[in-house]
């Protein structure tokens, strides 16, 4: 399949498309071509989609709890949407915080429930991220009950948070035939996993408004493509 929607590159974008690019390599690690499609397309939208996947998903930029318990929902969410483009990257990026691949093989199914490589804490998170996904988490009252048993409410708001984004994220990049970029390029979300802070990218996002304002006077519909 050819990817539906284009997407800018480095050397093409300009004004709020080009800050988008640069978050996404510094709080990302690299940008992704999704990110591309909607810098492209949607550059206000852009910029505060990159800002929730980096609050939400990496250390340090956001949420507080274990970024491990939020990479392995991201992980099995895009398993079970079988969402082939975000299994890659969830997957890449659950390496460069020490997810190995014995254990992403078994997160294919239910191996994972019996499998002595997580403990109780990985295994709840994982079958909720499950439950959300295929929307039975609302009556699951024993799943409930796991994470309420292994959780504090701030793990559960985080780990939801985490399945919820890439539900959203996986039905895009389905939709949109977005193009798989190399296993390389993906690698670069490891230089992401430390030595950041949520104060440098609150600083980072406050030049947005001076460069959306500067294109709100010179464009007559700034979002369009």
């Amino acid at each position: 399949m050819t990817q539906r929607l284009t997407g800018l590159s480095h050397e093409e974008a300009t004004g709020t498309a080009k800050l988008v690019f640069e978050a996404s390599d510094r709080f990302l690690g690299r940008t992704a071509n999704l990110q591309r499609i909607l810098a492209t397309h949607s550059p206000y939208l852009a910029r505060w989609f990159g800002g929730l996947v980096a609050a939400v998903r990496q250390p340090d930029l956001g949420a507080t709890t274990d970024p491990r318990l939020r990479g392995l929902a991201c992980i099995k969410t895009s398993m079970a949407n079988a969402c082939t483009y975000c299994t890659a990257h969830t997957s890449v990026f659950g390496q460069g915080l020490g997810i190995t691949e014995e254990e992403l093989e078994a997160m294919l199914d239910d191996s994972y429930e019996t499998s002595p490589l997580f403990d109780e804490r990985d295994r709840a998170a994982i079958a909720w991220s499950t439950a959300m996904t295929s929307n039975t988490a609302q009556r699951d009252k024993a799943t409930w009950e796991r994470m309420k048993a292994s959780f504090k409410d701030t793990e559960i708001v985080e780990i939801s948070m985490a399945c919820a984004l890439f539900n959203m994220i996986n039905r895009l990049n389905d939709s949109f035939w977005t193009d798989l970029e190399s296993e390389e390029h993906n690698q670069k979300q490891w230089n992401a996993v430390s030595g950041l802070s949520i104060e440098e990218i609150e600083a980072y996002a406050a030049g947005f408004q001076t460069v959306g304002a500067a294109e709100r006077t010179t464009q007559d519909d700034p979002v369009s493509a």
